[in-house]
């Protein structure tokens, strides 16, 4: 098991969002590319760009991952061997549990992060990128996610970077209960935000995206769509902007902002707020001085976002090492899986050639319960051998277990199965 990844802790957020650019049909890529990689998810968020793989070589599958993202993102490669991280092994485990639980998250116990990583996963399953071993991983992690969440009461409140951001807001600019909001995107950033402004006692919120999803999106959750003609009005009319489409251009610039300006009226704030959750900016660099905005990015949210309770961060890590420690144990069991089914399969084959000859003498009642009763007989007789070879599989005995098996029974067992 391998991860390469790049988050807020690694390098800076444009790095991060440089190296998203990668993401689409990354995992694809990489899985038919080789046949050293069994399995790749990728999991791309607002803080974080990082790609597990399951490989049988190392070395060459690594070179070929950062060559793919470097072509993907119109990087340079040493660019993307030095932003990006590689973990190996167990530690894999442990970082994924980690991030998974939120512990790794700008805004710590964030409530996002669970969700974005079973979003990951199912979009690995979709397009059949995944393997057995690291579905195992990341169906494991979210349930470490829940035991945090439910044990701990890490991140309890909701915290998410949404809710930090909106926080923010409210501190410089007053309440935005009653107020007129204005959402850029149809993303899920945009379903948590628009949730999150409606809780707030935001009535009178409208969307705008891009790509024409507006409408849709508008639709059964009673909020209002805006069309592209209609999107200067839409600013001059908003008390507070989040911007979360994640377009490759900028959707804000100075000038439609000064634009904007003109036609806003008295009764609005005379500084709007706008939350730029987008890994990929959806403001332009010449708003963050434009008098009549208060750019709030990633880089603020994640300045001030507060520090969840020590003691509950590490009541969360223990149960972390906890799930790992466990993980790697039944994974390491798993190395004796082909033996007992090889074990098994021998053992059937010479009670189906018994049943056969019987089914041939006797009623078919007769047969029947003979046959349940000799399964009975074998599952009792296999299930001590059976535990056991995943005790030695653990230990790292499994070598001797091999050859008792060939003594016992003849079978031959392919090391590498």
């Amino acid at each position: 098991m391998v991860m390469l990844g790049a988050n807020h802790h690694d390098v800076t957020l444009d790095e991060v969002s440089r190296l998203a650019l990668a993401s689409e049909g990354l995992a694809s890529k990489l899985t038919f590319a080789s046949p050293d990689i069994n399995g790749a998810v990728v999991l791309s968020t607002c803080n974080r760009f990082e790609i597990y793989l399951d490989l049988e070589r190392f070395h060459d599958a690594v070179d070929l991952t950062t060559t793919s993202i470097a072509v993907a993102a119109g990087l340079d490669q040493a660019f993307v061997v030095d932003a990006m991280r590689v973990v190996v092994g167990t530690a894999v485990g442990q970082h994924l549990f980690s991030v998974a639980s939120g512990l790794e998250s700008m805004v710590v116990g964030e409530d996002e992060i669970a969700g974005q990583v079973r979003q990951a996963l199912a979009t690995a399953q979709a397009d059949g990128t995944t393997s057995p071993t690291l579905e195992r991983l990341m169906q494991r992690a979210l349930a470490t996610s829940k035991a945090v969440t439910s044990s701990t009461g890490l991140g309890a409140a909701g915290r998410s970077i949404v809710s930090v951001g909106l926080d923010i807001a409210e501190q410089r600019h007053g309440a935005l209960a009653g107020r007129r909001a204005l959402v850029l995107g149809t993303g899920a950033y945009a379903r948590v935000v628009t949730s999150a402004l409606q809780k707030l006692g935001c009535s009178d919120i409208h969307v705008y995206s891009s790509s024409g999803r507006a409408s849709q999106f508008a639709l059964n959750r009673e909020i209002t769509a805006v069309e592209s003609d209609e999107l200067v009005n839409a600013l001059a009319n908003a008390d507070i902007i989040a911007a979360c489409s994640g377009s490759a251009e900028f959707l804000i610039d100075r000038a439609l902002m000064e634009t904007a300006q003109k036609l806003r009226g008295s009764d609005r704030l005379p500084v709007v707020p706008i939350i730029d959750l987008a890994l990929s900016p959806d403001v332009a660099p010449d708003v963050f001085d434009f008098s009549g905005a208060d750019v709030i990015n990633l880089e603020v949210i994640r300045e001030f976002a507060p520090r969840e309770h020590s003691s509950a961060i590490l009541e969360a890590q223990d149960i972390v090492l906890t799930a790992v420690s466990e993980f790697e144990l039944t994974e390491s069991g798993r190395t004796a899986d082909h033996a007992v089914v090889a074990m098994r399969a021998h053992v059937m084959g010479i009670i189906n050639e018994e049943l056969e000859r019987i089914r041939g003498r006797v009623d078919a009642e007769t047969a029947e319960e003979v046959a349940k009763a000799l399964h009975r007989v074998s599952n009792s007789i296999l299930h001590t051998p059976s535990v056991r070879a995943q005790e030695l599989a653990r230990t790292g005995e499994f070598a001797d277990y091999q050859k008792a098996i060939h003594t016992l029974f003849g079978i031959e067992l392919d090391a590498r199965a």
